[in-house]
């Protein structure tokens, strides 16, 4: 058997033992999406690799539910691949001088598959559910920002007010997380939303027709969809008849379904198998970067051992992310250096080698904290007591590449002595630990077009009990303040530069790990025609179409 350390030096391979588990044939043999219906314009088999944590995005956490979503919540604006704000459900926006109101003139003449006219009264119940106590919103609430309320203008006019300025509200009124479900649904059902199926109800050009739990969801073409937002490739309805997404979470699932046929579309294609599928017959590849925010750890800074700056700074020169990165992906994937990626506007490049990866540095930092003692495992000691961090993490949503990385910064804390335990929990246990802040390293990456995603991370108004996504539980007056001052700020470039320090401050401090820079790959049969990834490397179904 190899040991952890040569596995992550060599390939990744996969085993045909592996390729499909009971769950995706039994999704692949559905009576959901009969073989007929395989024939020109008929239905696209979408390989995904995570499962949503709820298939509500007002109250989800992971971007799978955006990327699924988008067919069917619609947005006010839309965003187009060089980050400009276009027209959707809004036609026309005017801001207040004091960037305090945003006024929105409304589209005529669409509407929710239920039959309701999407109106001002359905951008205000929408608005008002997202910042609900009741909805707990992981996400769309940090969009919304410093929401105050939602005026009902006139039956086309909506007028949203906020507390204080948000100058990245247009941008993130184009996110599925701030699309619109029917009135009648947030009245009626909103406490199934999160279960999917046919009570998520938008204005999009599917319906989302049903879910099984850990399978798949198939989404349905809708006849009269008629006001696609001007970044579209197409007007009209859907080229599509039907989406059968199946939830294949094992990478060797996705790449023996798409290698297969069995499915004509696969994201997430891993870095060890990108350049074998790369010109094979009958598939092509897809690429694009995820702008956001890498796979990165964050270090609970409220409790030790990385309330001192010096255990998150030994941490992180102990942790060869090159050579992890490296060893995993094969070259396909670089290390991360920075809070945002690459892609992001504002990211900071200057970041580059602003540390080093060194196991003696790490030994000097920890020996100072005093942990000095080694136990019989090897693991080091302070008063007797092992040197342990714990980062739970939930299995159905880390993807297979993320928890691999997982195990290869835990064999590099334990060459300095420290022990990681990674806990998988189920959803309601991870999320019970982190409102109340009892971890040491939480993980995970967030896709974004915009720097204000670093607001969400680190305001220290953005905690997980409020709703925010400060994983490193960072309280921090000098990044509040640079923070608020990106939100208030009327010039791009004072914007960008406010956001360039935060990401300064939070390497400087090391809050945070950023782990490495990865591409959304997308595989699909040379069937499917106008695959495109959107400003966000999210997949863009209603443009697909299969021959």
């Amino acid at each position: 058997m190899q040991s952890r350390r040569t596995f992550l030096r060599g390939p990744l391979t996969a085993t045909a033992v592996a390729l499909l588990g009971p769950a995706a044939l039994t999704a692949c043999s559905s009576d959901s999406a009969p073989p007929s219906a395989r024939s020109a314009g008929g239905t696209l088999r979408y390989g995904a690799a995570v499962e949503p944590d709820s298939w509500d995005p007002h109250a989800a956490s992971t971007s799978i539910t955006g990327r699924l979503l988008r067919p069917v919540l619609e947005s006010l604006v839309s965003i187009a691949d060089d980050g400009t704000v276009r027209p959707w459900l809004a036609d026309s926006w005017k801001v207040s001088p004091d960037g305090l109101t945003y006024t929105f003139s409304l589209r005529s003449g669409v509407t929710f598959s239920d039959g309701a006219t999407f109106d001002a009264e359905a951008v205000k119940a929408n608005f008002d559910h997202i910042v609900a106590a009741k909805t707990a919103s992981k996400r769309a609430a940090g969009l919304l920002g410093p929401y105050r309320k939602t005026e009902v203008v006139d039956a086309h006019t909506v007028a949203v007010h906020l507390e204080a300025p948000h100058s990245s509200f247009l941008q993130a009124a184009g996110s599925t997380f701030l699309g619109f479900h029917s009135p009648a649904a947030l009245r009626d059902h909103a406490a199934d939303l999160s279960s999917g199926g046919k009570y998520v109800v938008g204005t999009g050009p599917f319906t989302f027709a049903s879910v099984t739990p850990g399978q798949q969801a198939v989404f349905r073409r809708r006849a009269d969809y008629a006001w696609a937002p001007t970044t579209a490739t197409h007007k009209g309805k859907a080229k599509l008849e039907s989406v059968v997404v199946l939830l294949l979470k094992e990478d060797a699932a996705r790449v023996g379904a798409i290698t297969s046929g069995q499915v004509d579309v696969a994201e997430q294609i891993p870095a060890s198998r990108v350049a074998g599928l790369r010109g094979r017959d009958g598939l092509e590849l897809t690429r694009k970067a995820i702008p956001g925010v890498p796979y990165t750890y964050y270090l609970n800074t409220t409790r030790a051992p990385f309330d001192d700056v010096r255990a998150r700074r030994a941490v992180r020169h102990a942790i060869d992310l090159a050579g992890i990165t490296k060893g995993l992906f094969q070259g396909v994937y670089d290390r991360a250096w920075g809070p945002l990626a690459p892609s992001t506007p504002g990211h900071d490049g200057s970041l580059a080698k602003a540390w080093t990866y060194s196991r003696a540095k790490a030994d000097e930092l920890l020996d100072d904290l005093g942990y000095t003692g080694r136990d019989a495992a090897g693991y080091r000691t302070k008063d007797g007591r092992r040197l342990t961090v714990e980062q739970p993490y939930v299995k159905t949503f880390v993807s297979a590449q993320n928890h691999t990385f997982d195990v290869g910064v835990q064999d590099a804390l334990k060459q300095v002595g420290i022990e990681l335990k990674l806990l998988p929990l189920d959803s309601a246990s991870s999320i019970e630990r982190t409102t109340k802040g009892d971890y040491d390293l939480f993980a995970f990456g967030w896709q974004g077009s915009d720097p204000s995603v670093l607001q969400t991370l680190y305001s220290s108004k953005q905690q997980f009990a409020d709703g925010g996504a400060n994983g490193s539980r960072v309280h921090d007056e000098r990044l509040d303040d640079w923070l608020e001052q990106a939100e208030a700020a009327t010039g791009a470039e004072q914007r960008l530069e406010l956001y360039r320090k935060v990401q300064r401050r939070i390497v400087e401090q090391a809050y945070s790990i950023p782990a490495y820079i990865a591409t959304m790959d997308v595989a699909h049969r040379d069937r499917v025609s106008g695959l495109r990834l959107d400003v966000e490397a999210n997949t863009d179904f209603y443009g697909i179409g299969v021959a």
